[in-house]
């Protein structure tokens, strides 16, 4: 019954996540078949190198999505005053805390695949046939790819979601606008870092998977494996730390 609360809350925007993928296959479907010119290609036109200029725009609406689909579940109640009514179920508090951390990654996964899988289907218009994908001189296949760059989508939405789902348990009705405001805030101390003490770089908040410079072929990126373990960490911090603080606090 839990799920079905959350469902009802989520389903428009997880709606709107859908329509906007169908509106990414919409323009997907307009590429002439075989744009890219067929034989050897550089870091500048690989099919590697589209695939991420592709995907780029779609940062800002999916990340706009997890930070909706955060302020849903017990902090959007604890907003309206029925936290109380939901705790005097038979449940712990880190079951509200973990049913809608997983049914909101699920919908967000869902959008995540569709419009990595919308992607897929461009290199395969704009390249028909080319086969896999050449990173540093290895043949890599594009569902390699398509597996890697999903994975990175959900970081960034299970960083973001996360988050906003914490600040909904701190701060409530507000929890949507101090998400965007931690997020605003790391990203001018990030540019105010880097201005002062060149030599220093903070984490950007998506993941990079690929290795692009021109002194030789794009590969995958150094320390790939251990930068997704550190920021699949600090995404599923923030759910724990939701659990830890519903745990302390009275609920009115």
């Amino acid at each position: 019954m839990y799920l079905w609360k959350y469902w009802r809350e989520s389903r428009i925007t997880f709606a709107v996540g859908l329509l906007l993928v169908g509106l990414l296959l919409w323009g997907v479907l307009k590429i002439p078949v075989g744009s890219l010119m067929q034989g050897p290609h550089d870091a500048g036109d690989s099919p590697a190198t589209i695939y991420l200029l592709m995907a780029a725009p779609l940062v800002l609406p999916l990340g706009f999505l997890a930070l909706l689909f955060g302020s849903f579940g017990i902090g959007s109640d604890m907003g309206k005053g029925s936290g109380s009514f939901l705790f005097s179920r038979p449940r712990t508090r880190a079951f509200f805390v973990w049913n809608d951390w997983g049914f909101g990654i699920a919908q967000l996964l869902l959008i995540v695949l569709a419009a990595n899988a919308v992607l897929v289907l461009a290199i395969h218009r704009i390249a028909p046939g080319s086969g896999p994908i050449l990173l540093a001189g290895h043949p890599v296949s594009m569902l390699s790819i398509f597996c890697l760059h999903s994975t990175a989508g959900l970081l960034l939405i299970g960083l973001l979601f996360g988050l906003t789902y914490f600040c909904s348990v701190l701060a409530k009705n507000r929890g949507v606008l101090l998400a965007i405001g931690i997020v605003v805030a790391y990203q001018i101390a990030k540019a105010v870092v880097k201005y002062k003490w060149p030599s220093i770089t903070l984490p950007d908040l998506t993941l990079t998977e690929f290795s692009m410079t021109p002194q030789g072929p794009p590969g995958f990126a150094k320390n790939l494996g251990l930068e997704i373990g550190l920021r699949s960490a600090v995404a599923l911090a923030f759910p724990f730390a939701a659990q830890l603080l519903l745990q302390q606090r009275d609920i009115d």
